[in-house]
């Protein structure tokens, strides 16, 4: 058993790249725009922006408690990120969206990740990260 947790197994090697690549996306919007975000935040506004969604399906989403998504929710909505949209079928829900601010941090987080992307291309070539992008696409687990 020890042998294997010496060697590099791929769920840690992917683990340790992903955590790599969104600090790379987080510390450059913190540079460019000297505006602080956490992951959580950015995971919410990520959600967000694919589909305007409650506090609750975003906490199921990300694995966080309600409690710990309405407070991340709260300091959005005060920092211009996201605002609450009432649900025109049912008052009771409330929907998370983007605001202006919140889409520039969309667009902006966008272009970070196509530069880091393009930054990989030139390291290890278009071919294996092509190869690459596939093998992560497709369907490991049905």
């Amino acid at each position: 058993m020890q042998a294997y947790l010496d060697d590099n197994n791929l769920v840690d090697l992917i683990s340790d790249k992903h955590a790599k690549l969104r600090k790379k996306v987080i510390d450059t919007w913190e540079q460019n725009s000297k505006e602080k975000i956490t992951d959580t935040e950015s995971y919410m506004i990520a959600i967000i922006y694919k589909e305007n969604t409650t506090v609750a399906q975003i906490a199921k989403k990300i694995g966080i408690s309600r409690q710990g998504a309405h407070k991340c929710a709260k300091v959005l909505i005060e920092r211009g990120y996201i605002e609450i949209e009432e649900h025109q079928d049912n008052s009771r829900d409330k929907f998370l969206c983007l605001t202006d601010k919140g889409r520039y941090f969309m667009e902006e987080t966008l272009h970070i990740k196509r530069d880091l992307e393009n930054q990989i291309i030139k390291s290890i070539g278009k071919e294996k990260f092509d190869m690459m992008k596939e093998i992560f696409s497709s369907s490991w687990f049905e």
